[in-house]
Parts: structure tokens; sequence; C-alpha cells
């Protein structure tokens, strides 16, 4: 039998923009699967599952912890420390060869507590490396993921055969490209290239808004500024989270960042033209590699 159909219940503890895209993923390519959501709320409807269960991509919610039992596959799509969180509560409930995965940017924090609760032998996490401004599953699409790299960082006591599972899932269900690492060359990675540049982001908003006493920036703000600050439009809740769990990586990242803007700086009040000049070719040599098909010529 396909490996990837042995499994046909799947889970989400909750549902935003990721853990939707997730879902609308599996409901596409495994249409007869049951997707199960967990309603945190107990004594109310959840707007967002509600939603989804009137789209067709969720089966059922249950405001009943005690039914991940019957959860061949767990997707923890909550804020990172939240997700660590709810190890505690699944744990009595988690079937021996259960899948428990999240989506989460930070892997450290989520890995030291696995270890903890003992639920290194179903842990495999996950990071798919997409996303908008937007947060909430009504802007979850399942096109979101495809191309993408999806990360993967099983513990080592994960059997060899959920591996194989999870990143047959990720490659034939989301349609993403599967890299399977390190859970400290993760977390490193990810404080450069996604977490570091929303917190740069935030300061340059930040400062502008800071000086636009007159409204004159906001008139004038396009562009450039609109390109590189779009990020910023992101969940405040999320991105404290991703900061505290990813303390170390971060503050390390901002240092040397810092220690650029240092000699940039230097560079501008000395007049030296050959390395501001420098400045700006390293970066666009480097960019250029990374994005070879983007378009060279946008203002």
């Amino acid at each position: 039998m396909d490996l990837l159909h042995t499994r046909k219940h799947f889970g989400f503890i909750g549902l935003g923009l990721i853990g939707g895209s997730v879902a609308r993923c599996i409901r596409q390519e495994l249409p007869d699967a049951r997707i199960s959501a967990y309603n945190y709320y107990e004594t109310k409807k959840h707007p967002r599952l509600e939603m989804a269960l009137a789209d067709g991509i969720l089966s059922d919610i249950t405001t009943d912890i005690s039914e991940v039992r019957d959860w061949d596959v767990i997707f923890l799509c909550t804020p990172v420390r939240t997700n660590v969180a709810y190890l505690k509560k699944l744990k009595p409930y988690l079937r021996k060869d259960c899948i428990l995965t999240d989506v989460g940017s930070v892997k450290g924090e989520i890995y030291d507590a696995v270890h903890q609760e003992g639920l290194d032998h179903c842990f495999i996490g996950g990071h798919p490396m997409a996303g908008t401004e937007h947060i909430g599953y009504e802007y979850s699409f399942a096109s979101l993921l495809k191309d993408c790299y999806y990360i993967l960082t099983p513990t080592s006591l994960v059997p060899e055969e959920s591996i194989r599972w999870m990143q047959e899932f990720v490659r034939d269900v989301t349609g993403s490209r599967c890299v399977t690492i390190d859970v400290t060359e993760h977390d490193e990675a990810t404080a450069g290239i996604s977490h570091a540049p929303h917190i740069i982001s935030a300061a340059l908003v930040n400062a502008v808004r800071a000086r636009d006493d007159k409204g004159m920036y906001q008139l004038l703000a396009a562009g450039g500024f609109r390109d590189i600050t779009r990020i910023s439009s992101s969940s405040p809740e999320m991105w404290t989270s991703i900061c505290l769990a990813n303390k170390d990586a971060i503050l390390e990242f901002l240092q040397e960042y810092r220690d650029l803007l240092g000699n940039m700086e230097h560079a501008i009040e000395q007049g030296n033209e050959t390395d501001i000049r420098n400045f700006f070719a390293t970066a666009k040599e480097y960019r250029d590699r990374l994005f070879p098909s983007e378009p060279s010529d946008r203002k």
C-alpha cells in the first residue's frame, strides 16, 4: 500500500494561514481524509474553525482534547510558545504510532520540551517557509505551499518510516520542496533570513512613525519603503512568541547587523566612497544570486 495512505485521520490545533493552507492541501490531494480540529474555546464556537467546516475543509470540530487519541497525524499550528504548552496537554492521549508535527519557525525550544515530555518517538518538527502579511484561516490557500521549502527536523528516536511518511507528505500533498536539517542549524538560519528581517522592518516603520508628526512621510511612502516593510503587517502576537523562543540566535544576528550598520555610518561620516560603494555592491551581488529571476529594474 502507498505509504501516504496509511494515515487517514489528520488533526489540527490552530488553523491560521499556514495550518489552513496545509489543511486545504490535504483536502485537495487526499479528498477522503478525515480532518479534525480542536476548538479551545470549549463553551462557544470558533468562527474560523466554523468557516473551515462550512468550506468542507474540516470534517469535524471537537472541544475535547482527549479525542486526539484517534488522530494519525497532529499538526500544531498555534504560536511557537503555545505549541510548546500544548505538549503536556496532548501527552496522555497520543497514540504510540502517531506523528506529532508543528509549523513553527523556531525549533530549539519545542525540541527541548518534546524531550522533557518523552515524546521524542513521535515528533517531527516542520516549518513551511511560506507566508503572507495576512493572518488567519480566511487568507489560507493550498498553493501557498507549492514549491516553497518545507523544513523537517525529526528527533533521533522517530521511526524511519514516520520520517519517510512525512517527507512524502511534504512533497506529494503540499507540493513543497522537502529539506531535513539539524535543529540548531535551522534556528540560526531562520534568525537571519526570517526573524531579524521582521524586527528590522518593524524598527524602520517605527523610526518613520516617530518622525512623521506632519504626515509627510505617510504621504510619500511608496515603492521601496512599501516593499521592505510589508512584513511588518504580520501578527504582533506571533512575532513576540518567535523572538522569545529564538532569543539567542536572533540576538547574535542583530549584533552582527548592528556592526555592519556601524561600519556604514562611519563610511558615510568620513565620505569614504569606496566603502560605501562596496557595501551596496556586495549586497547586490549576493541578492542577485539568491533571486536570479527577479526583475532588476524595480524602483
